[in-house]
C-alpha cells in the first residue's frame, strides 16, 4: 500500500504521483505561520480532502482555532473569537473544548451587556444576546440579562398600548432580574408610565363619548389626543381609522377636526373668475360629478387647510431644485378636462391632510402627516417611506418607481404612479382607493420640465376633446404655455407661446384653463 493518490488537472490528465504532498506541505507551512484560513482551504480541496494526512491536519487546525479563539476572547476581540470557534466547530473540533472556549467568550461579553442594560437600552441588550445565542455563546449571566431585557421591552410595549398595570409589573420584574442594574432608568420609566396613565384617563373617556355620538370630527380629534399619550392604543387607532374613513367619504366641506366651524364656514365672496371658451364643449372647470365636490364645497376646505385665514403664508421650503425658476404648487383648472394639483419641486411629501400638515399632496386618510416622500432623480423617481409604505404590495423603505406602480400608504390609501411620456420626466399620481384629497382634483402632476395636456396616451393630463396638445413648460425663471395658433393669456392675445404667472387665465381654440397658486405647507411629521 502507498499513501500516494493520483491527481487530476483541469485538462483531465493525471498529475505526477505524490503531488498531494506539495499541497499538504503548503497547508502545514500556512498553519505554522498562523494563516489558519489558508491552511484549511488547502486541506479541504476535493483532490486531497479524503487523504489521511489531510484529515489529521484538519483536526489539528480545528484545535488551534479553538486556542486562538480563546486568546481573542481574553483580548476582548469577541467578534474574532466567535468567528474562530464557529470555524473550528465546522471542521470537527471537540465539543468539550468548544464549550469551554465559548463560556470564556460569554463571561467577557456579559460585562458589556450589563453596562448596556444599566444604561437603559433593553432593546439593544435583547438583540445582542439573541445574536450571541445563534453562535452558541451563552451563560447564566447572559440568560439573566436577556430575561431582564425582554421583560423591560414587554413593559414598554404594554405601556404604548395603555396596559399600565401589566407594564408596571413588567418593570418590577425587570428590577428583580437586573439585580441592582438600571435603577435610575427603571425609575424614570415608572414615572413616565404614571404620568401617561394620569393624562390618558380623561382622554380615553372623551374618545368613547365622541364615538357614541358618531361625530367623526370630534372622534378623530379625541383619538389623536389619546395616541399622543398612548401611541399603540388599539381602540384609539381603530377609532382614528374609522373616523378618517367616514370623513373621507363625506363632502370636503365637512368640518376639519380641531378647528372652529367659523374657520371652515362657506366662503361668500365670489371666486376668482375662470376663463371659459365659448367654442369649447359643455363643461365646467370644477368637477360636477355626483361623487365629487363642487366649487362651493371646495373653497372652504382650501381656505381651512391651505390658506389658513388670519395667518401669513409660510415661506416655501428649500428643495433639491436650488436654481432660479418656478417652485411650489399650483392648481390647474381646465374647462371640460378637470382639475389637477401640480407640484413643481423635486421633492414631494405625501401625507395626511390638515392645517398643520407639511404634505404637498394632502390625503384624507389614516396616515402620518409626513408619510412618504417622492424624489425626482434625473429622469426617474424614488419613493422614500417615513411610515409603512408598500409598492405593488411589497413593503419598502426606498424604491425606484416605474410606470403603473401602485403605492399604498398605511393600510388603505392607494395611488397609481404613471409616467406616460417617454420623452418627459413628468409623472402623474392618481388616487385609486376610495380616499380623496381636500381639493376637488382628478390627480396630481409631478412636473419636471414639461406638462403635456392633450388627446394622446402620452399626455400627462388626458384631454380627449383637444385636437392638438397644449404644453406647459419651464423656461428660465418662468412657466410658459405653448399651443398651436393664437390664444389669450390674461386677456392679451398671444401666438404660439407665452409666459404665464401662477394666477394666469388662458383661453384658446377648443380649450381654456386657469392657474391658482398654493402656499407651501409647514408642520410636524
Amino acid at each position: 500500500m502507498t499513501d500516494e493518490i493520483p491527481m487530476v488537472n483541469p485538462g483531465g490528465n493525471l498529475t505526477m504521483l505524490g503531488q498531494w504532498r506539495i499541497v499538504i506541505k503548503q497547508a502545514e507551512d500556512a498553519a505554522k505561520a498562523g494563516r489558519f484560513d489558508e491552511a484549511l482551504a488547502l486541506v479541504t480541496r476535493p483532490d486531497v480532502a479524503d487523504h489521511r494526512l489531510s484529515i489529521q491536519l484538519r483536526n489539528r487546525l480545528a484545535q488551534d482555532l479553538v486556542g486562538r479563539g480563546t486568546r481573542r476572547a481574553e483580548a476582548d476581540d469577541t467578534v474574532g473569537a466567535i468567528g474562530d470557534l464557529d470555524l473550528a466547530e465546522k471542521h470537527g473540533a471537540a465539543p468539550d473544548l468548544l464549550a469551554a472556549a465559548r463560556m470564556k467568550v460569554a463571561e467577557r461579553v456579559a460585562e458589556d451587556v450589563k453596562a448596556e442594560l444599566d444604561a437603559g437600552d433593553p432593546v439593544k441588550v435583547a438583540d445582542r444576546v439573541a445574536k450571541l445565542a445563534e453562535h452558541n455563546v451563552s451563560g447564566p449571566m447572559l440568560r439573566r440579562m436577556r430575561e431582564a431585557a425582554e421583560a423591560w421591552k414587554k413593559a414598554l410595549e404594554d405601556g404604548r398600548r395603555g396596559e399600565f398595570g401589566s407594564a408596571l409589573e413588567g418593570l418590577e420584574r425587570t428590577g428583580r432580574l437586573a439585580a441592582g442594574l438600571a435603577t435610575e432608568a427603571l425609575a424614570a420609566a415608572r414615572r413616565d408610565l404614571d404620568g401617561r396613565r394620569e393624562l390618558a384617563s380623561p382622554r380615553i373617556e372623551r374618545l368613547y363619548k365622541a364615538l357614541g355620538s358618531s361625530h367623526w370630527g370630534e372622534t378623530l380629534a379625541a383619538a389623536e389626543a389619546v395616541l399622543e399619550t398612548i401611541p399603540d392604543h388599539p381602540a384609539a387607532r381603530q377609532a382614528r381609522a374609522k373616523a378618517w374613513q367616514q370623513i373621507g367619504a363625506l363632502s370636503p366641506s365637512a368640518s376639519l377636526p380641531g378647528r372652529s366651524e367659523r374657520a371652515v364656514a362657506p366662503v361668500t365672496a365670489a371666486p376668482r373668475p375662470v376663463a371659459v371658451n365659448p367654442n369649447a364643449k359643455p363643461g365646467i372647470v370644477f368637477l360636477d360629478s355626483a361623487d365629487k365636490p363642487t366649487e362651493a364645497q371646495t373653497l372652504p376646505w382650501r381656505d381651512a387647510l391651505l390658506h389658513r385665514p388670519g395667518h401669513q403664508a409660510p415661506a416655501p421650503r428649500l428643495r433639491i431644485r436650488d436654481v432660479d425658476g418656478p417652485r411650489g404648487r399650483f392648481l390647474l383648472w381646465a374647462d371640460v378636462i378637470g382639475g389637477y394639483l401640480v407640484c413643481l419641486d423635486d421633492e414631494v411629501i405625501l401625507g395626511r391632510a390638515g392645517a398643520d400638515s407639511p404634505a404637498d399632496v394632502p390625503l384624507l386618510g389614516d396616515l402620518s402627516r409626513q408619510h412618504a416622500t417622492i424624489i425626482r432623480d434625473g429622469d426617474g423617481y424614488i419613493l422614500k417611506a417615513h411610515r409603512p409604505t408598500f409598492v405593488n404590495g411589497k413593503k419598502v423603505e426606498t424604491a425606484s418607481l416605474r410606470h403603473a406602480d401602485v403605492i399604498r400608504l398605511g393600510t388603505t390609501v392607494e395611488l397609481e404612479f404613471r409616467q406616460p411620456s417617454p420623452v418627459s420626466s413628468t409623472a402623474r399620481l392618481e388616487i385609486v382607493s376610495r380616499h380623496r384629497m381636500p381639493l376637488a382634483v382628478d390627480g396630481v402632476i409631478l412636473m419636471a420640465e414639461t406638462c403635456i395636456v392633450g388627446p394622446s396616451a402620452q399626455a400627462h393630463i388626458p384631454a380627449p376633446s383637444l385636437d392638438a396638445p397644449v404644453v406647459l413648460y419651464r423656461q428660465g425663471s418662468a412657466l410658459w404655455c405653448r399651443a398651436s395658433g393664437e390664444f389669450e393669456v390674461d386677456g392679451q392675445a398671444r401666438a404660439g407661446r407665452a409666459p404665464l404667472t401662477l394666477k394666469s387665465n388662458v383661453l384658446g381654440e377648443g380649450f381654456s384653463f386657469s392657474l391658482e397658486p398654493l402656499p407651501a405647507k409647514t408642520g410636524n411629521a
